[in-house]
């Protein structure tokens, strides 16, 4: 057996799912996350573990699918969930660019189903997500998006109308968000640098605002190495 076998059998101990075929054609690609699968793996096990429906498989690939493509570039190092044993919401990554410039990654996946715009769907990802942006950090937010809806949200629009709710104190967005108003949601926009949507060709919006800066070679890095959608 492989050290990709390996894994794999450790990972899902007997379990039935779809998961590994991706998980383990990702790693016979990519010798640096053959190493990050072995480096997290006990983590990985857990989650597989307490997964019990195929949404929640795709929400863990997706995060897996990230890092994958992260580590494509080898002057990126990524570490897991580095503010898991702190006991308080944190990015799912931690990326490393050139040993010295270190920025956060969390990741989301908006769903197919529902009958909301995607839109609308985007916006409460982004509400969801926005607290979990660390003060004193660059922070990178990541969507997989389906292919059938990336080409139907305009994030720069999206952003837009986000910010003009927020200054004329729209009290449905801030319900959204569970904000108690501009300056609640403000202190944690600020810490929000730019929004991928990610999927092949897809588009990158930049936080002008953000309270730490983020070099925009580094962004657009990120962005080159947007894969294509997650499927079981």
């Amino acid at each position: 057996m492989t050290k990709q076998d390996d894994l794999i059998a450790y990972l899902f101990d007997g379990q039935r799912s779809r998961l590994p075929a991706p998980l383990r054609e990702w790693m016979l690609a990519s010798p640096r996350f053959t190493a990050f699968v072995e480096t997290y793996r006990d983590k990985i096990r857990k989650k597989i573990r307490v997964t019990r429906d195929a949404e929640g498989l795709l929400d863990l690939l997706g995060e897996l699918q990230v890092a994958c493509c992260l580590l494509d570039d080898r002057r990126l190092e990524v570490t897991y969930e580095p503010y898991a044993s702190a006991k308080q919401r944190g990015a799912d990554f931690a990326v490393t660019y050139r040993k010295n410039l270190v920025f956060n990654v969390e990741v989301a996946r908006l769903r197919e189903s529902g009958h909301a715009p995607a839109g609308d769907r985007l916006l409460r990802v982004l509400l969801n997500k926005l607290g979990q942006m660390q003060a004193g950090m660059p922070n990178l937010l990541a969507v997989h998006v389906p292919p059938s809806l990336a080409g139907s949200i305009d994030i720069d629009h999206l952003m837009l109308q986000v910010k003009q709710r927020a200054d004329r104190k729209d009290p449905t967005l801030f319900a959204a968000g569970r904000y108690r108003g501009p300056a609640d949601f403000y202190r944690d926009f600020i810490h929000l640098n730019a929004v991928l949507l990610w999927a092949d060709g897809a588009p990158l919006w930049i936080n002008k605002q953000a309270r730490r800066s983020l070099d925009e070679k580094v962004l657009r890095l990120v962005h080159t190495l947007a894969c294509g959608p997650v499927n079981l």
